[in-house]
């Protein structure tokens, strides 16, 4: 028989001390199934009933199992004997509940599903106690799950949130399996609104559009084949798309590349279901795709890959899919997590790249204002335009990369580390230049008092080089073309070469005229004074 753990036992035990209506959050895998049966057989040895509610079919066989032989409340099949314990199903309970004993207990499971049905059949009931179950006590409407008096809280059914562990610190302790989270960013696509005025995820269209212009469709199988096999061995892959015609394109990708994918959707048969998650246990298929059905509920420990090819916007579902592959299984070291549509630059923060593995998760049980909501997006759109700078200053590859959960300030704080080691090096690297610039001045005063005392008190003159090019020039130039312009040889040259010619002659007998100088020619300015009178000088015959 199974035992509690000790996590477990203490919220089992904090449950049954207190009197409020409760909310639990625990991870997805954390064994919140078994600790409602705790708190049931312990409810019901005081004497109570307690009622186990599921909101879809599947759950109630799981919930069956767990608790052993108990009553239930589903459709046609309503079996009542009088059993301490009830697992029923949310809609059945809708118009069946006159079947539940009074002084009842209410269990919810996953807890944040239709809030306003749960508020309906706790006025219905009327139950003693309401709990309830649930790994993302949040909803993307922004209602809260706690009750209140404001029309935030307007269908709130509990009193207090119950929270004692996280992915992260379960991840610690051995109890859900290391995740390893890959994504390629996508430029933009966090500020693409759903098509539909009312839509809260993006639709079919909007997705396929999406893989279309960012080349994703044949990324599936390469990161399938890259991170979902080892040594030949493939592992049990899950797959989540928005709807049933983008779940059979993708089915058809993998299918095409010579892998055993096959689609899983609502529409088929409890039975068929069933079947199909039994394939996938027992490896007679690679992997299931599923157009928006196992994003709870689902129980297959095997599945250690899950990709997505959605974009995901509210961060309880997020939550939910990542979560699918978390459980711990025999041979499994770790689960792999292949974000296709980029959903999780929804949901990364300052303080936690990867907020599934946040050990300090703050869920929104109180709900969130539109203006709540309104500050919120604004921080985010900031939040995201420093990581848009920080990925210009220290860029990923835009390639799949690994997302851990580091703290972005740390990695911005890194990269101005590194900026101000470069800045302190170019200080240095400029001090030094400096240093020299100073050198080469002082060598070169050095130079002119020595050329000075060396040729009788000559200095160099910047400004006479200037007048002296000025002066001579023209009239040293005119005298060369006069004297070439009838030579035979010349007369073979081109007018660029007569030109070049003529200019180099001129400059050999300025330089020559130095020696005569009462001053020392500036080279610099008589380099700057040769090269305009090349491109302004023009033969001025003598006129006598």
């Amino acid at each position: 028989m199974k035992e509690l753990r000790e996590y477990q036992s203490q919220i089992v035990n904090k449950v049954i001390a207190s009197e409020k209506d409760m909310l639990i959050c625990l991870p997805t895998g954390s064994g919140k199934t078994f600790i409602a049966w705790s708190v049931i057989k312990a409810l019901n040895e005081e004497g109570l009933t307690v009622v186990f509610v599921v909101p879809r079919l599947e759950l109630i066989e799981q919930a069956v199992n767990e608790f052993g032989d108990v009553d239930v409340i589903w459709s046609d099949k309503t079996n009542l004997t009088g059993k301490k314990c009830v697992v029923a199903s949310k809609d059945s309970l809708r118009t069946q509940y006159k079947c539940v004993p009074e002084c009842s207990v209410l269990i919810f499971d996953e807890a944040h599903i239709s809030l306003e049905q749960t508020f309906n059949l706790v006025q219905l009931i009327k139950p003693l106690r309401v709990l309830g179950l649930t790994a993302t006590p949040e909803r993307m409407d922004g209602k809260a799950l706690l009750k209140g008096f404001d029309s935030l809280h307007k269908f709130g059914v509990f009193d207090e949130l119950l929270q004692e562990e996280t992915v992260s610190s379960l991840i610690k302790k051995g109890y859900l399996c290391p995740l390893k989270y890959y994504t390629k960013p996508i430029e933009g696509i966090v500020d693409i609104k759903p098509d539909e005025a009312n839509g809260q995820e993006l639709s079919d269209e909007q997705m396929t559009d999406i893989f279309d212009t960012n080349q994703i469709w044949g990324d599936l199988v390469q990161s399938y084949e890259t991170y979902g096999i080892e040594n030949g061995i493939k592992r049990p892959a899950l797959g989540f798309t928005n709807t049933i015609a983008m779940g059979k394109k993708v089915c058809e990708i993998f299918n095409n590349a010579g892998y055993n994918f096959k689609i899983i959707t609502g529409e088929m048969s409890v039975k068929e279901r069933k079947d199909l998650i039994r394939q996938l246990k027992d490896r007679e298929v690679d992997g299931l795709i599923n157009a928006a059905l196992l994003t709870y509920g689902f129980d297959c420990p095997s599945v250690s890959y899950a990709f997505s090819c959605r974009h995901i916007k509210s961060r309880p579902l997020w939550f939910q899919i990542v979560g699918r592959i978390l459980r711990t299984c025999e041979g499994k070291e770790n689960a792999i997590f292949v974000d296709h549509g980029d959903s999780v630059s929804e949901f990364e923060e300052p303080t936690c790249s990867l907020p599934i593995l946040d050990p300090c998760i703050v869920w929104k049980v109180n709900g969130e204002t539109k203006e709540e909501r309104q500050r919120r997006k604004k921080a985010q759109k900031k939040e995201r335009d420093s990581l848009k700078i920080l990925q210009d200053l220290d860029p990923l590859p835009c390639k799949m990369v690994e997302i851990k959960p580091e703290d972005t300030w740390e990695r911005m704080i890194k990269v101005l580390q590194r900026l101000k080691a470069l800045n302190d090096n170019l200080f240095e690297q400029n001090q030094e230049m400096q240093n020299n610039l100073n050198n080469i001045y002082n060598e070169k005063e050095k130079l002119q008092r020595e050329l000075k005392s060396k040729s009788n008190k000559r200095f160099i003159d910047s400004e006479k080089t200037f007048e002296f090019v000025r002066k001579n020039y023209c009239f040293i130039r005119n005298e060369i073309y006069e004297r070439m312009h009838n030579c035979t040889d010349w007369k073979n040259l081109s007018d660029e070469e007569k030109s070049e010619e003529e200019h180099l002659m001129t400059m050999k007998k300025l330089l020559k005229l130095e020696i005569d100088l009462p001053f020392l020619i500036d080279h610099v300015q008589f380099n700057r004074g040769m090269d305009y009178w090349k491109t302004h000088w023009s033969y001025r015959p003598k006129v006598w």
